[in-house]
């Protein structure tokens, strides 16, 4: 068969992203704190763009005159006339001494603030910043111990390549014949090292082992004895809390184990956990809901949180003005115009959803999770009218401050769950609840299974499987009955 030329024609439509519509998508799925940093960038390479901060601090000392400075200031009233209607007479300076343990209140804890008030008058000091700032890292620490410890300059360094290998707890996971191949040393030396740094501070530090760690501890508070040896030797036996079987192998009576047991609940079993922890990021919420006097929701957004950005007036008239500008000014001209109306279609977008989750969730503020209603995101693209991967970048990493509490945008998402009437109006965040409550309000002598579970929430009129019950124990981090049997059954 003889192949012919063929010239067909069709006809399709397809989105480009183009460069403007990749930089509104990523705007609108940041949190506010990475929006602050986006804006950070785009001043310093955008000559067109500045603060609504900074324009007006330009006004102020623009319409300022040189006669201004000159002018005098007001005179003071003068103290003849002028009366307040307060009673100065008024004397605090026994108030304080009069009080009872006034002279034994300890001052202490005041010193190091009342020392660094010399520097706080400048603004920008934060004291609770610089507290937390001046805390030495574990590290640091360790670094301390090291020079004072060590005279050789290469045992000091075989030390520094341990301190490397710990883990986030304070655990040992390197290997020693390992370290001396790295460094061309002896597995002896390295080894020798690594028994001196298991005696530094914090106890437990270095330790190989959670019975080896809780061994250093328990003999730096000199209660290390050889019951409890045979008892860090058994710890499996501890944590599938078999006490019978412990006391049986060790040979020990209930009197020694129960001292052994709170011997070891007073140590820390991750001795590193206390340092190098990051200071807390407080949550800036994105949006406030208030309850109005009569009854309805209040959805605004948080205007301080929001970067203002405008376009600076004076290089925008002389770009519009003058037929000579360059195409880069043009550019930048045009790219600062579209960020500032992706801005603000962003805050409407988030406004919008806001406003529809609140008003489809009425109830949850209103009464609290048990009347939280399945929502998924479909459903506030159709009330919106957006669309629904709209809706997902516009609740990405977003926070909603509620007079129940602050709450991320998608913990209202959730799927539905049957009830016995055949209707779907039961949240599954709703039910984990419920499942919870159970388990805690369970006494140790009557543990509740999930067959139980499924039959007191058909009670309450909720239809769950079995299998359901303990897909949601299991994401909540809740062991099964047997294994709550055994945690709260008490040491025999």
């Amino acid at each position: 068969m003889a192949v012919t030329p063929r010239l067909d024609l069709k006809q399709s439509q397809s989105l480009l992203m183009t460069q403007q519509l990749r930089q509104a998508i990523s705007l609108l799925q940041v949190s506010n704190l990475e929006l602050e940093s986006i804006i950070a960038k785009e001043l310093e390479s955008n000559p067109l763009l500045e603060r609504e901060n900074d324009r007006l601090a330009d006004s102020d000392a623009g319409g300022q005159t040189i006669d201004d400075y000159d002018t005098p200031p007001p005179a003071a009233p003068d103290t003849e006339e002028f009366k307040p209607d307060i009673d100065c007479d008024n004397q605090f300076d026994d108030y304080a001494s009069d009080r009872e343990g006034y002279d034994e209140f300890p001052q202490q804890d005041w010193q190091d603030y009342a020392a660094s008030k010399i520097n706080r008058d400048s603004g920008d000091y934060d004291y609770f910043e610089q507290k937390l700032a001046a805390e030495k890292s574990l590290f640091q620490l360790l670094e301390e111990q090291i020079s004072g410890t060590f005279a050789s300059s290469g045992d000091k360094i075989i030390a520094r390549r341990l301190c490397e290998q710990l883990d986030s707890a304070g655990y040992f996971r390197g290997n020693v014949d390992a370290v001396a191949e790295q460094l061309r040393t002896t597995s002896r030396r390295v080894a020798a090292i690594l028994k001196k740094l298991k005696n530094f501070e914090p106890a437990g530090i270095f330790a190989q082992s959670l019975a080896e760690c809780l061994e250093i501890q328990l003999a730096d508070k000199n209660r290390l004895d050889p019951i409890a040896q045979k008892v860090l030797a058994n710890l499996d036996m501890i944590g599938e809390r078999k006490f019978h079987e412990l006391k049986k192998t060790c040979n020990i009576s209930d009197e020694d184990l129960e001292s052994v047991l709170n011997d070891i609940r007073s140590l820390n079993p991750k001795p590193a956990a206390d340092y190098d922890t990051p200071a807390a990021t407080a949550v800036i919420p994105d949006v406030f809901v208030r309850r109005h006097p009569s009854g309805e929701y209040l959805v605004e957004l948080n205007q301080m949180s929001l970067p203002r950005i405008l376009i600076n007036h004076e290089y925008r008239c002389r770009i519009t003005r003058s037929k000579d500008t360059g195409k880069y000014l043009r550019r930048q001209l045009g790219q600062a115009s579209f960020l500032i109306k992706a801005l603000h279609q962003r805050a409407e977008t988030i406004l919008r959803v806001s406003e529809e989750i609140v008003r489809t969730q009425r109830d949850f503020f209103e009464y609290g999770i048990d009347h939280l209603k399945p929502m998924q995101l479909k459903d506030i693209a159709e009330k919106a009218e957006i669309h629904e991967s709209t809706v997902s970048r516009a609740v990405a990493n977003k926070y909603m401050h509620t007079p129940r509490g602050l709450f991320e945008l998608k913990y209202f998402f959730s799927n539905a769950a049957g009830k016995l009437d055949g209707s779907e109006d039961t949240s599954t965040l709703s039910i984990k609840h419920k499942i919870k409550e159970l388990i805690n309000q369970e006494s140790p002598q009557a543990i509740l299974s999930d067959d139980k579970l499924v039959e007191l929430l058909a009670a309450q009129g909720i239809k769950i499987a079995r299998r359901t019950i303990a897909k949601y124990r299991e994401t909540m981090n809740i062991p099964t009955s047997a294994e709550r049997k055994r945690q709260k059954r008490p040491p025999k």
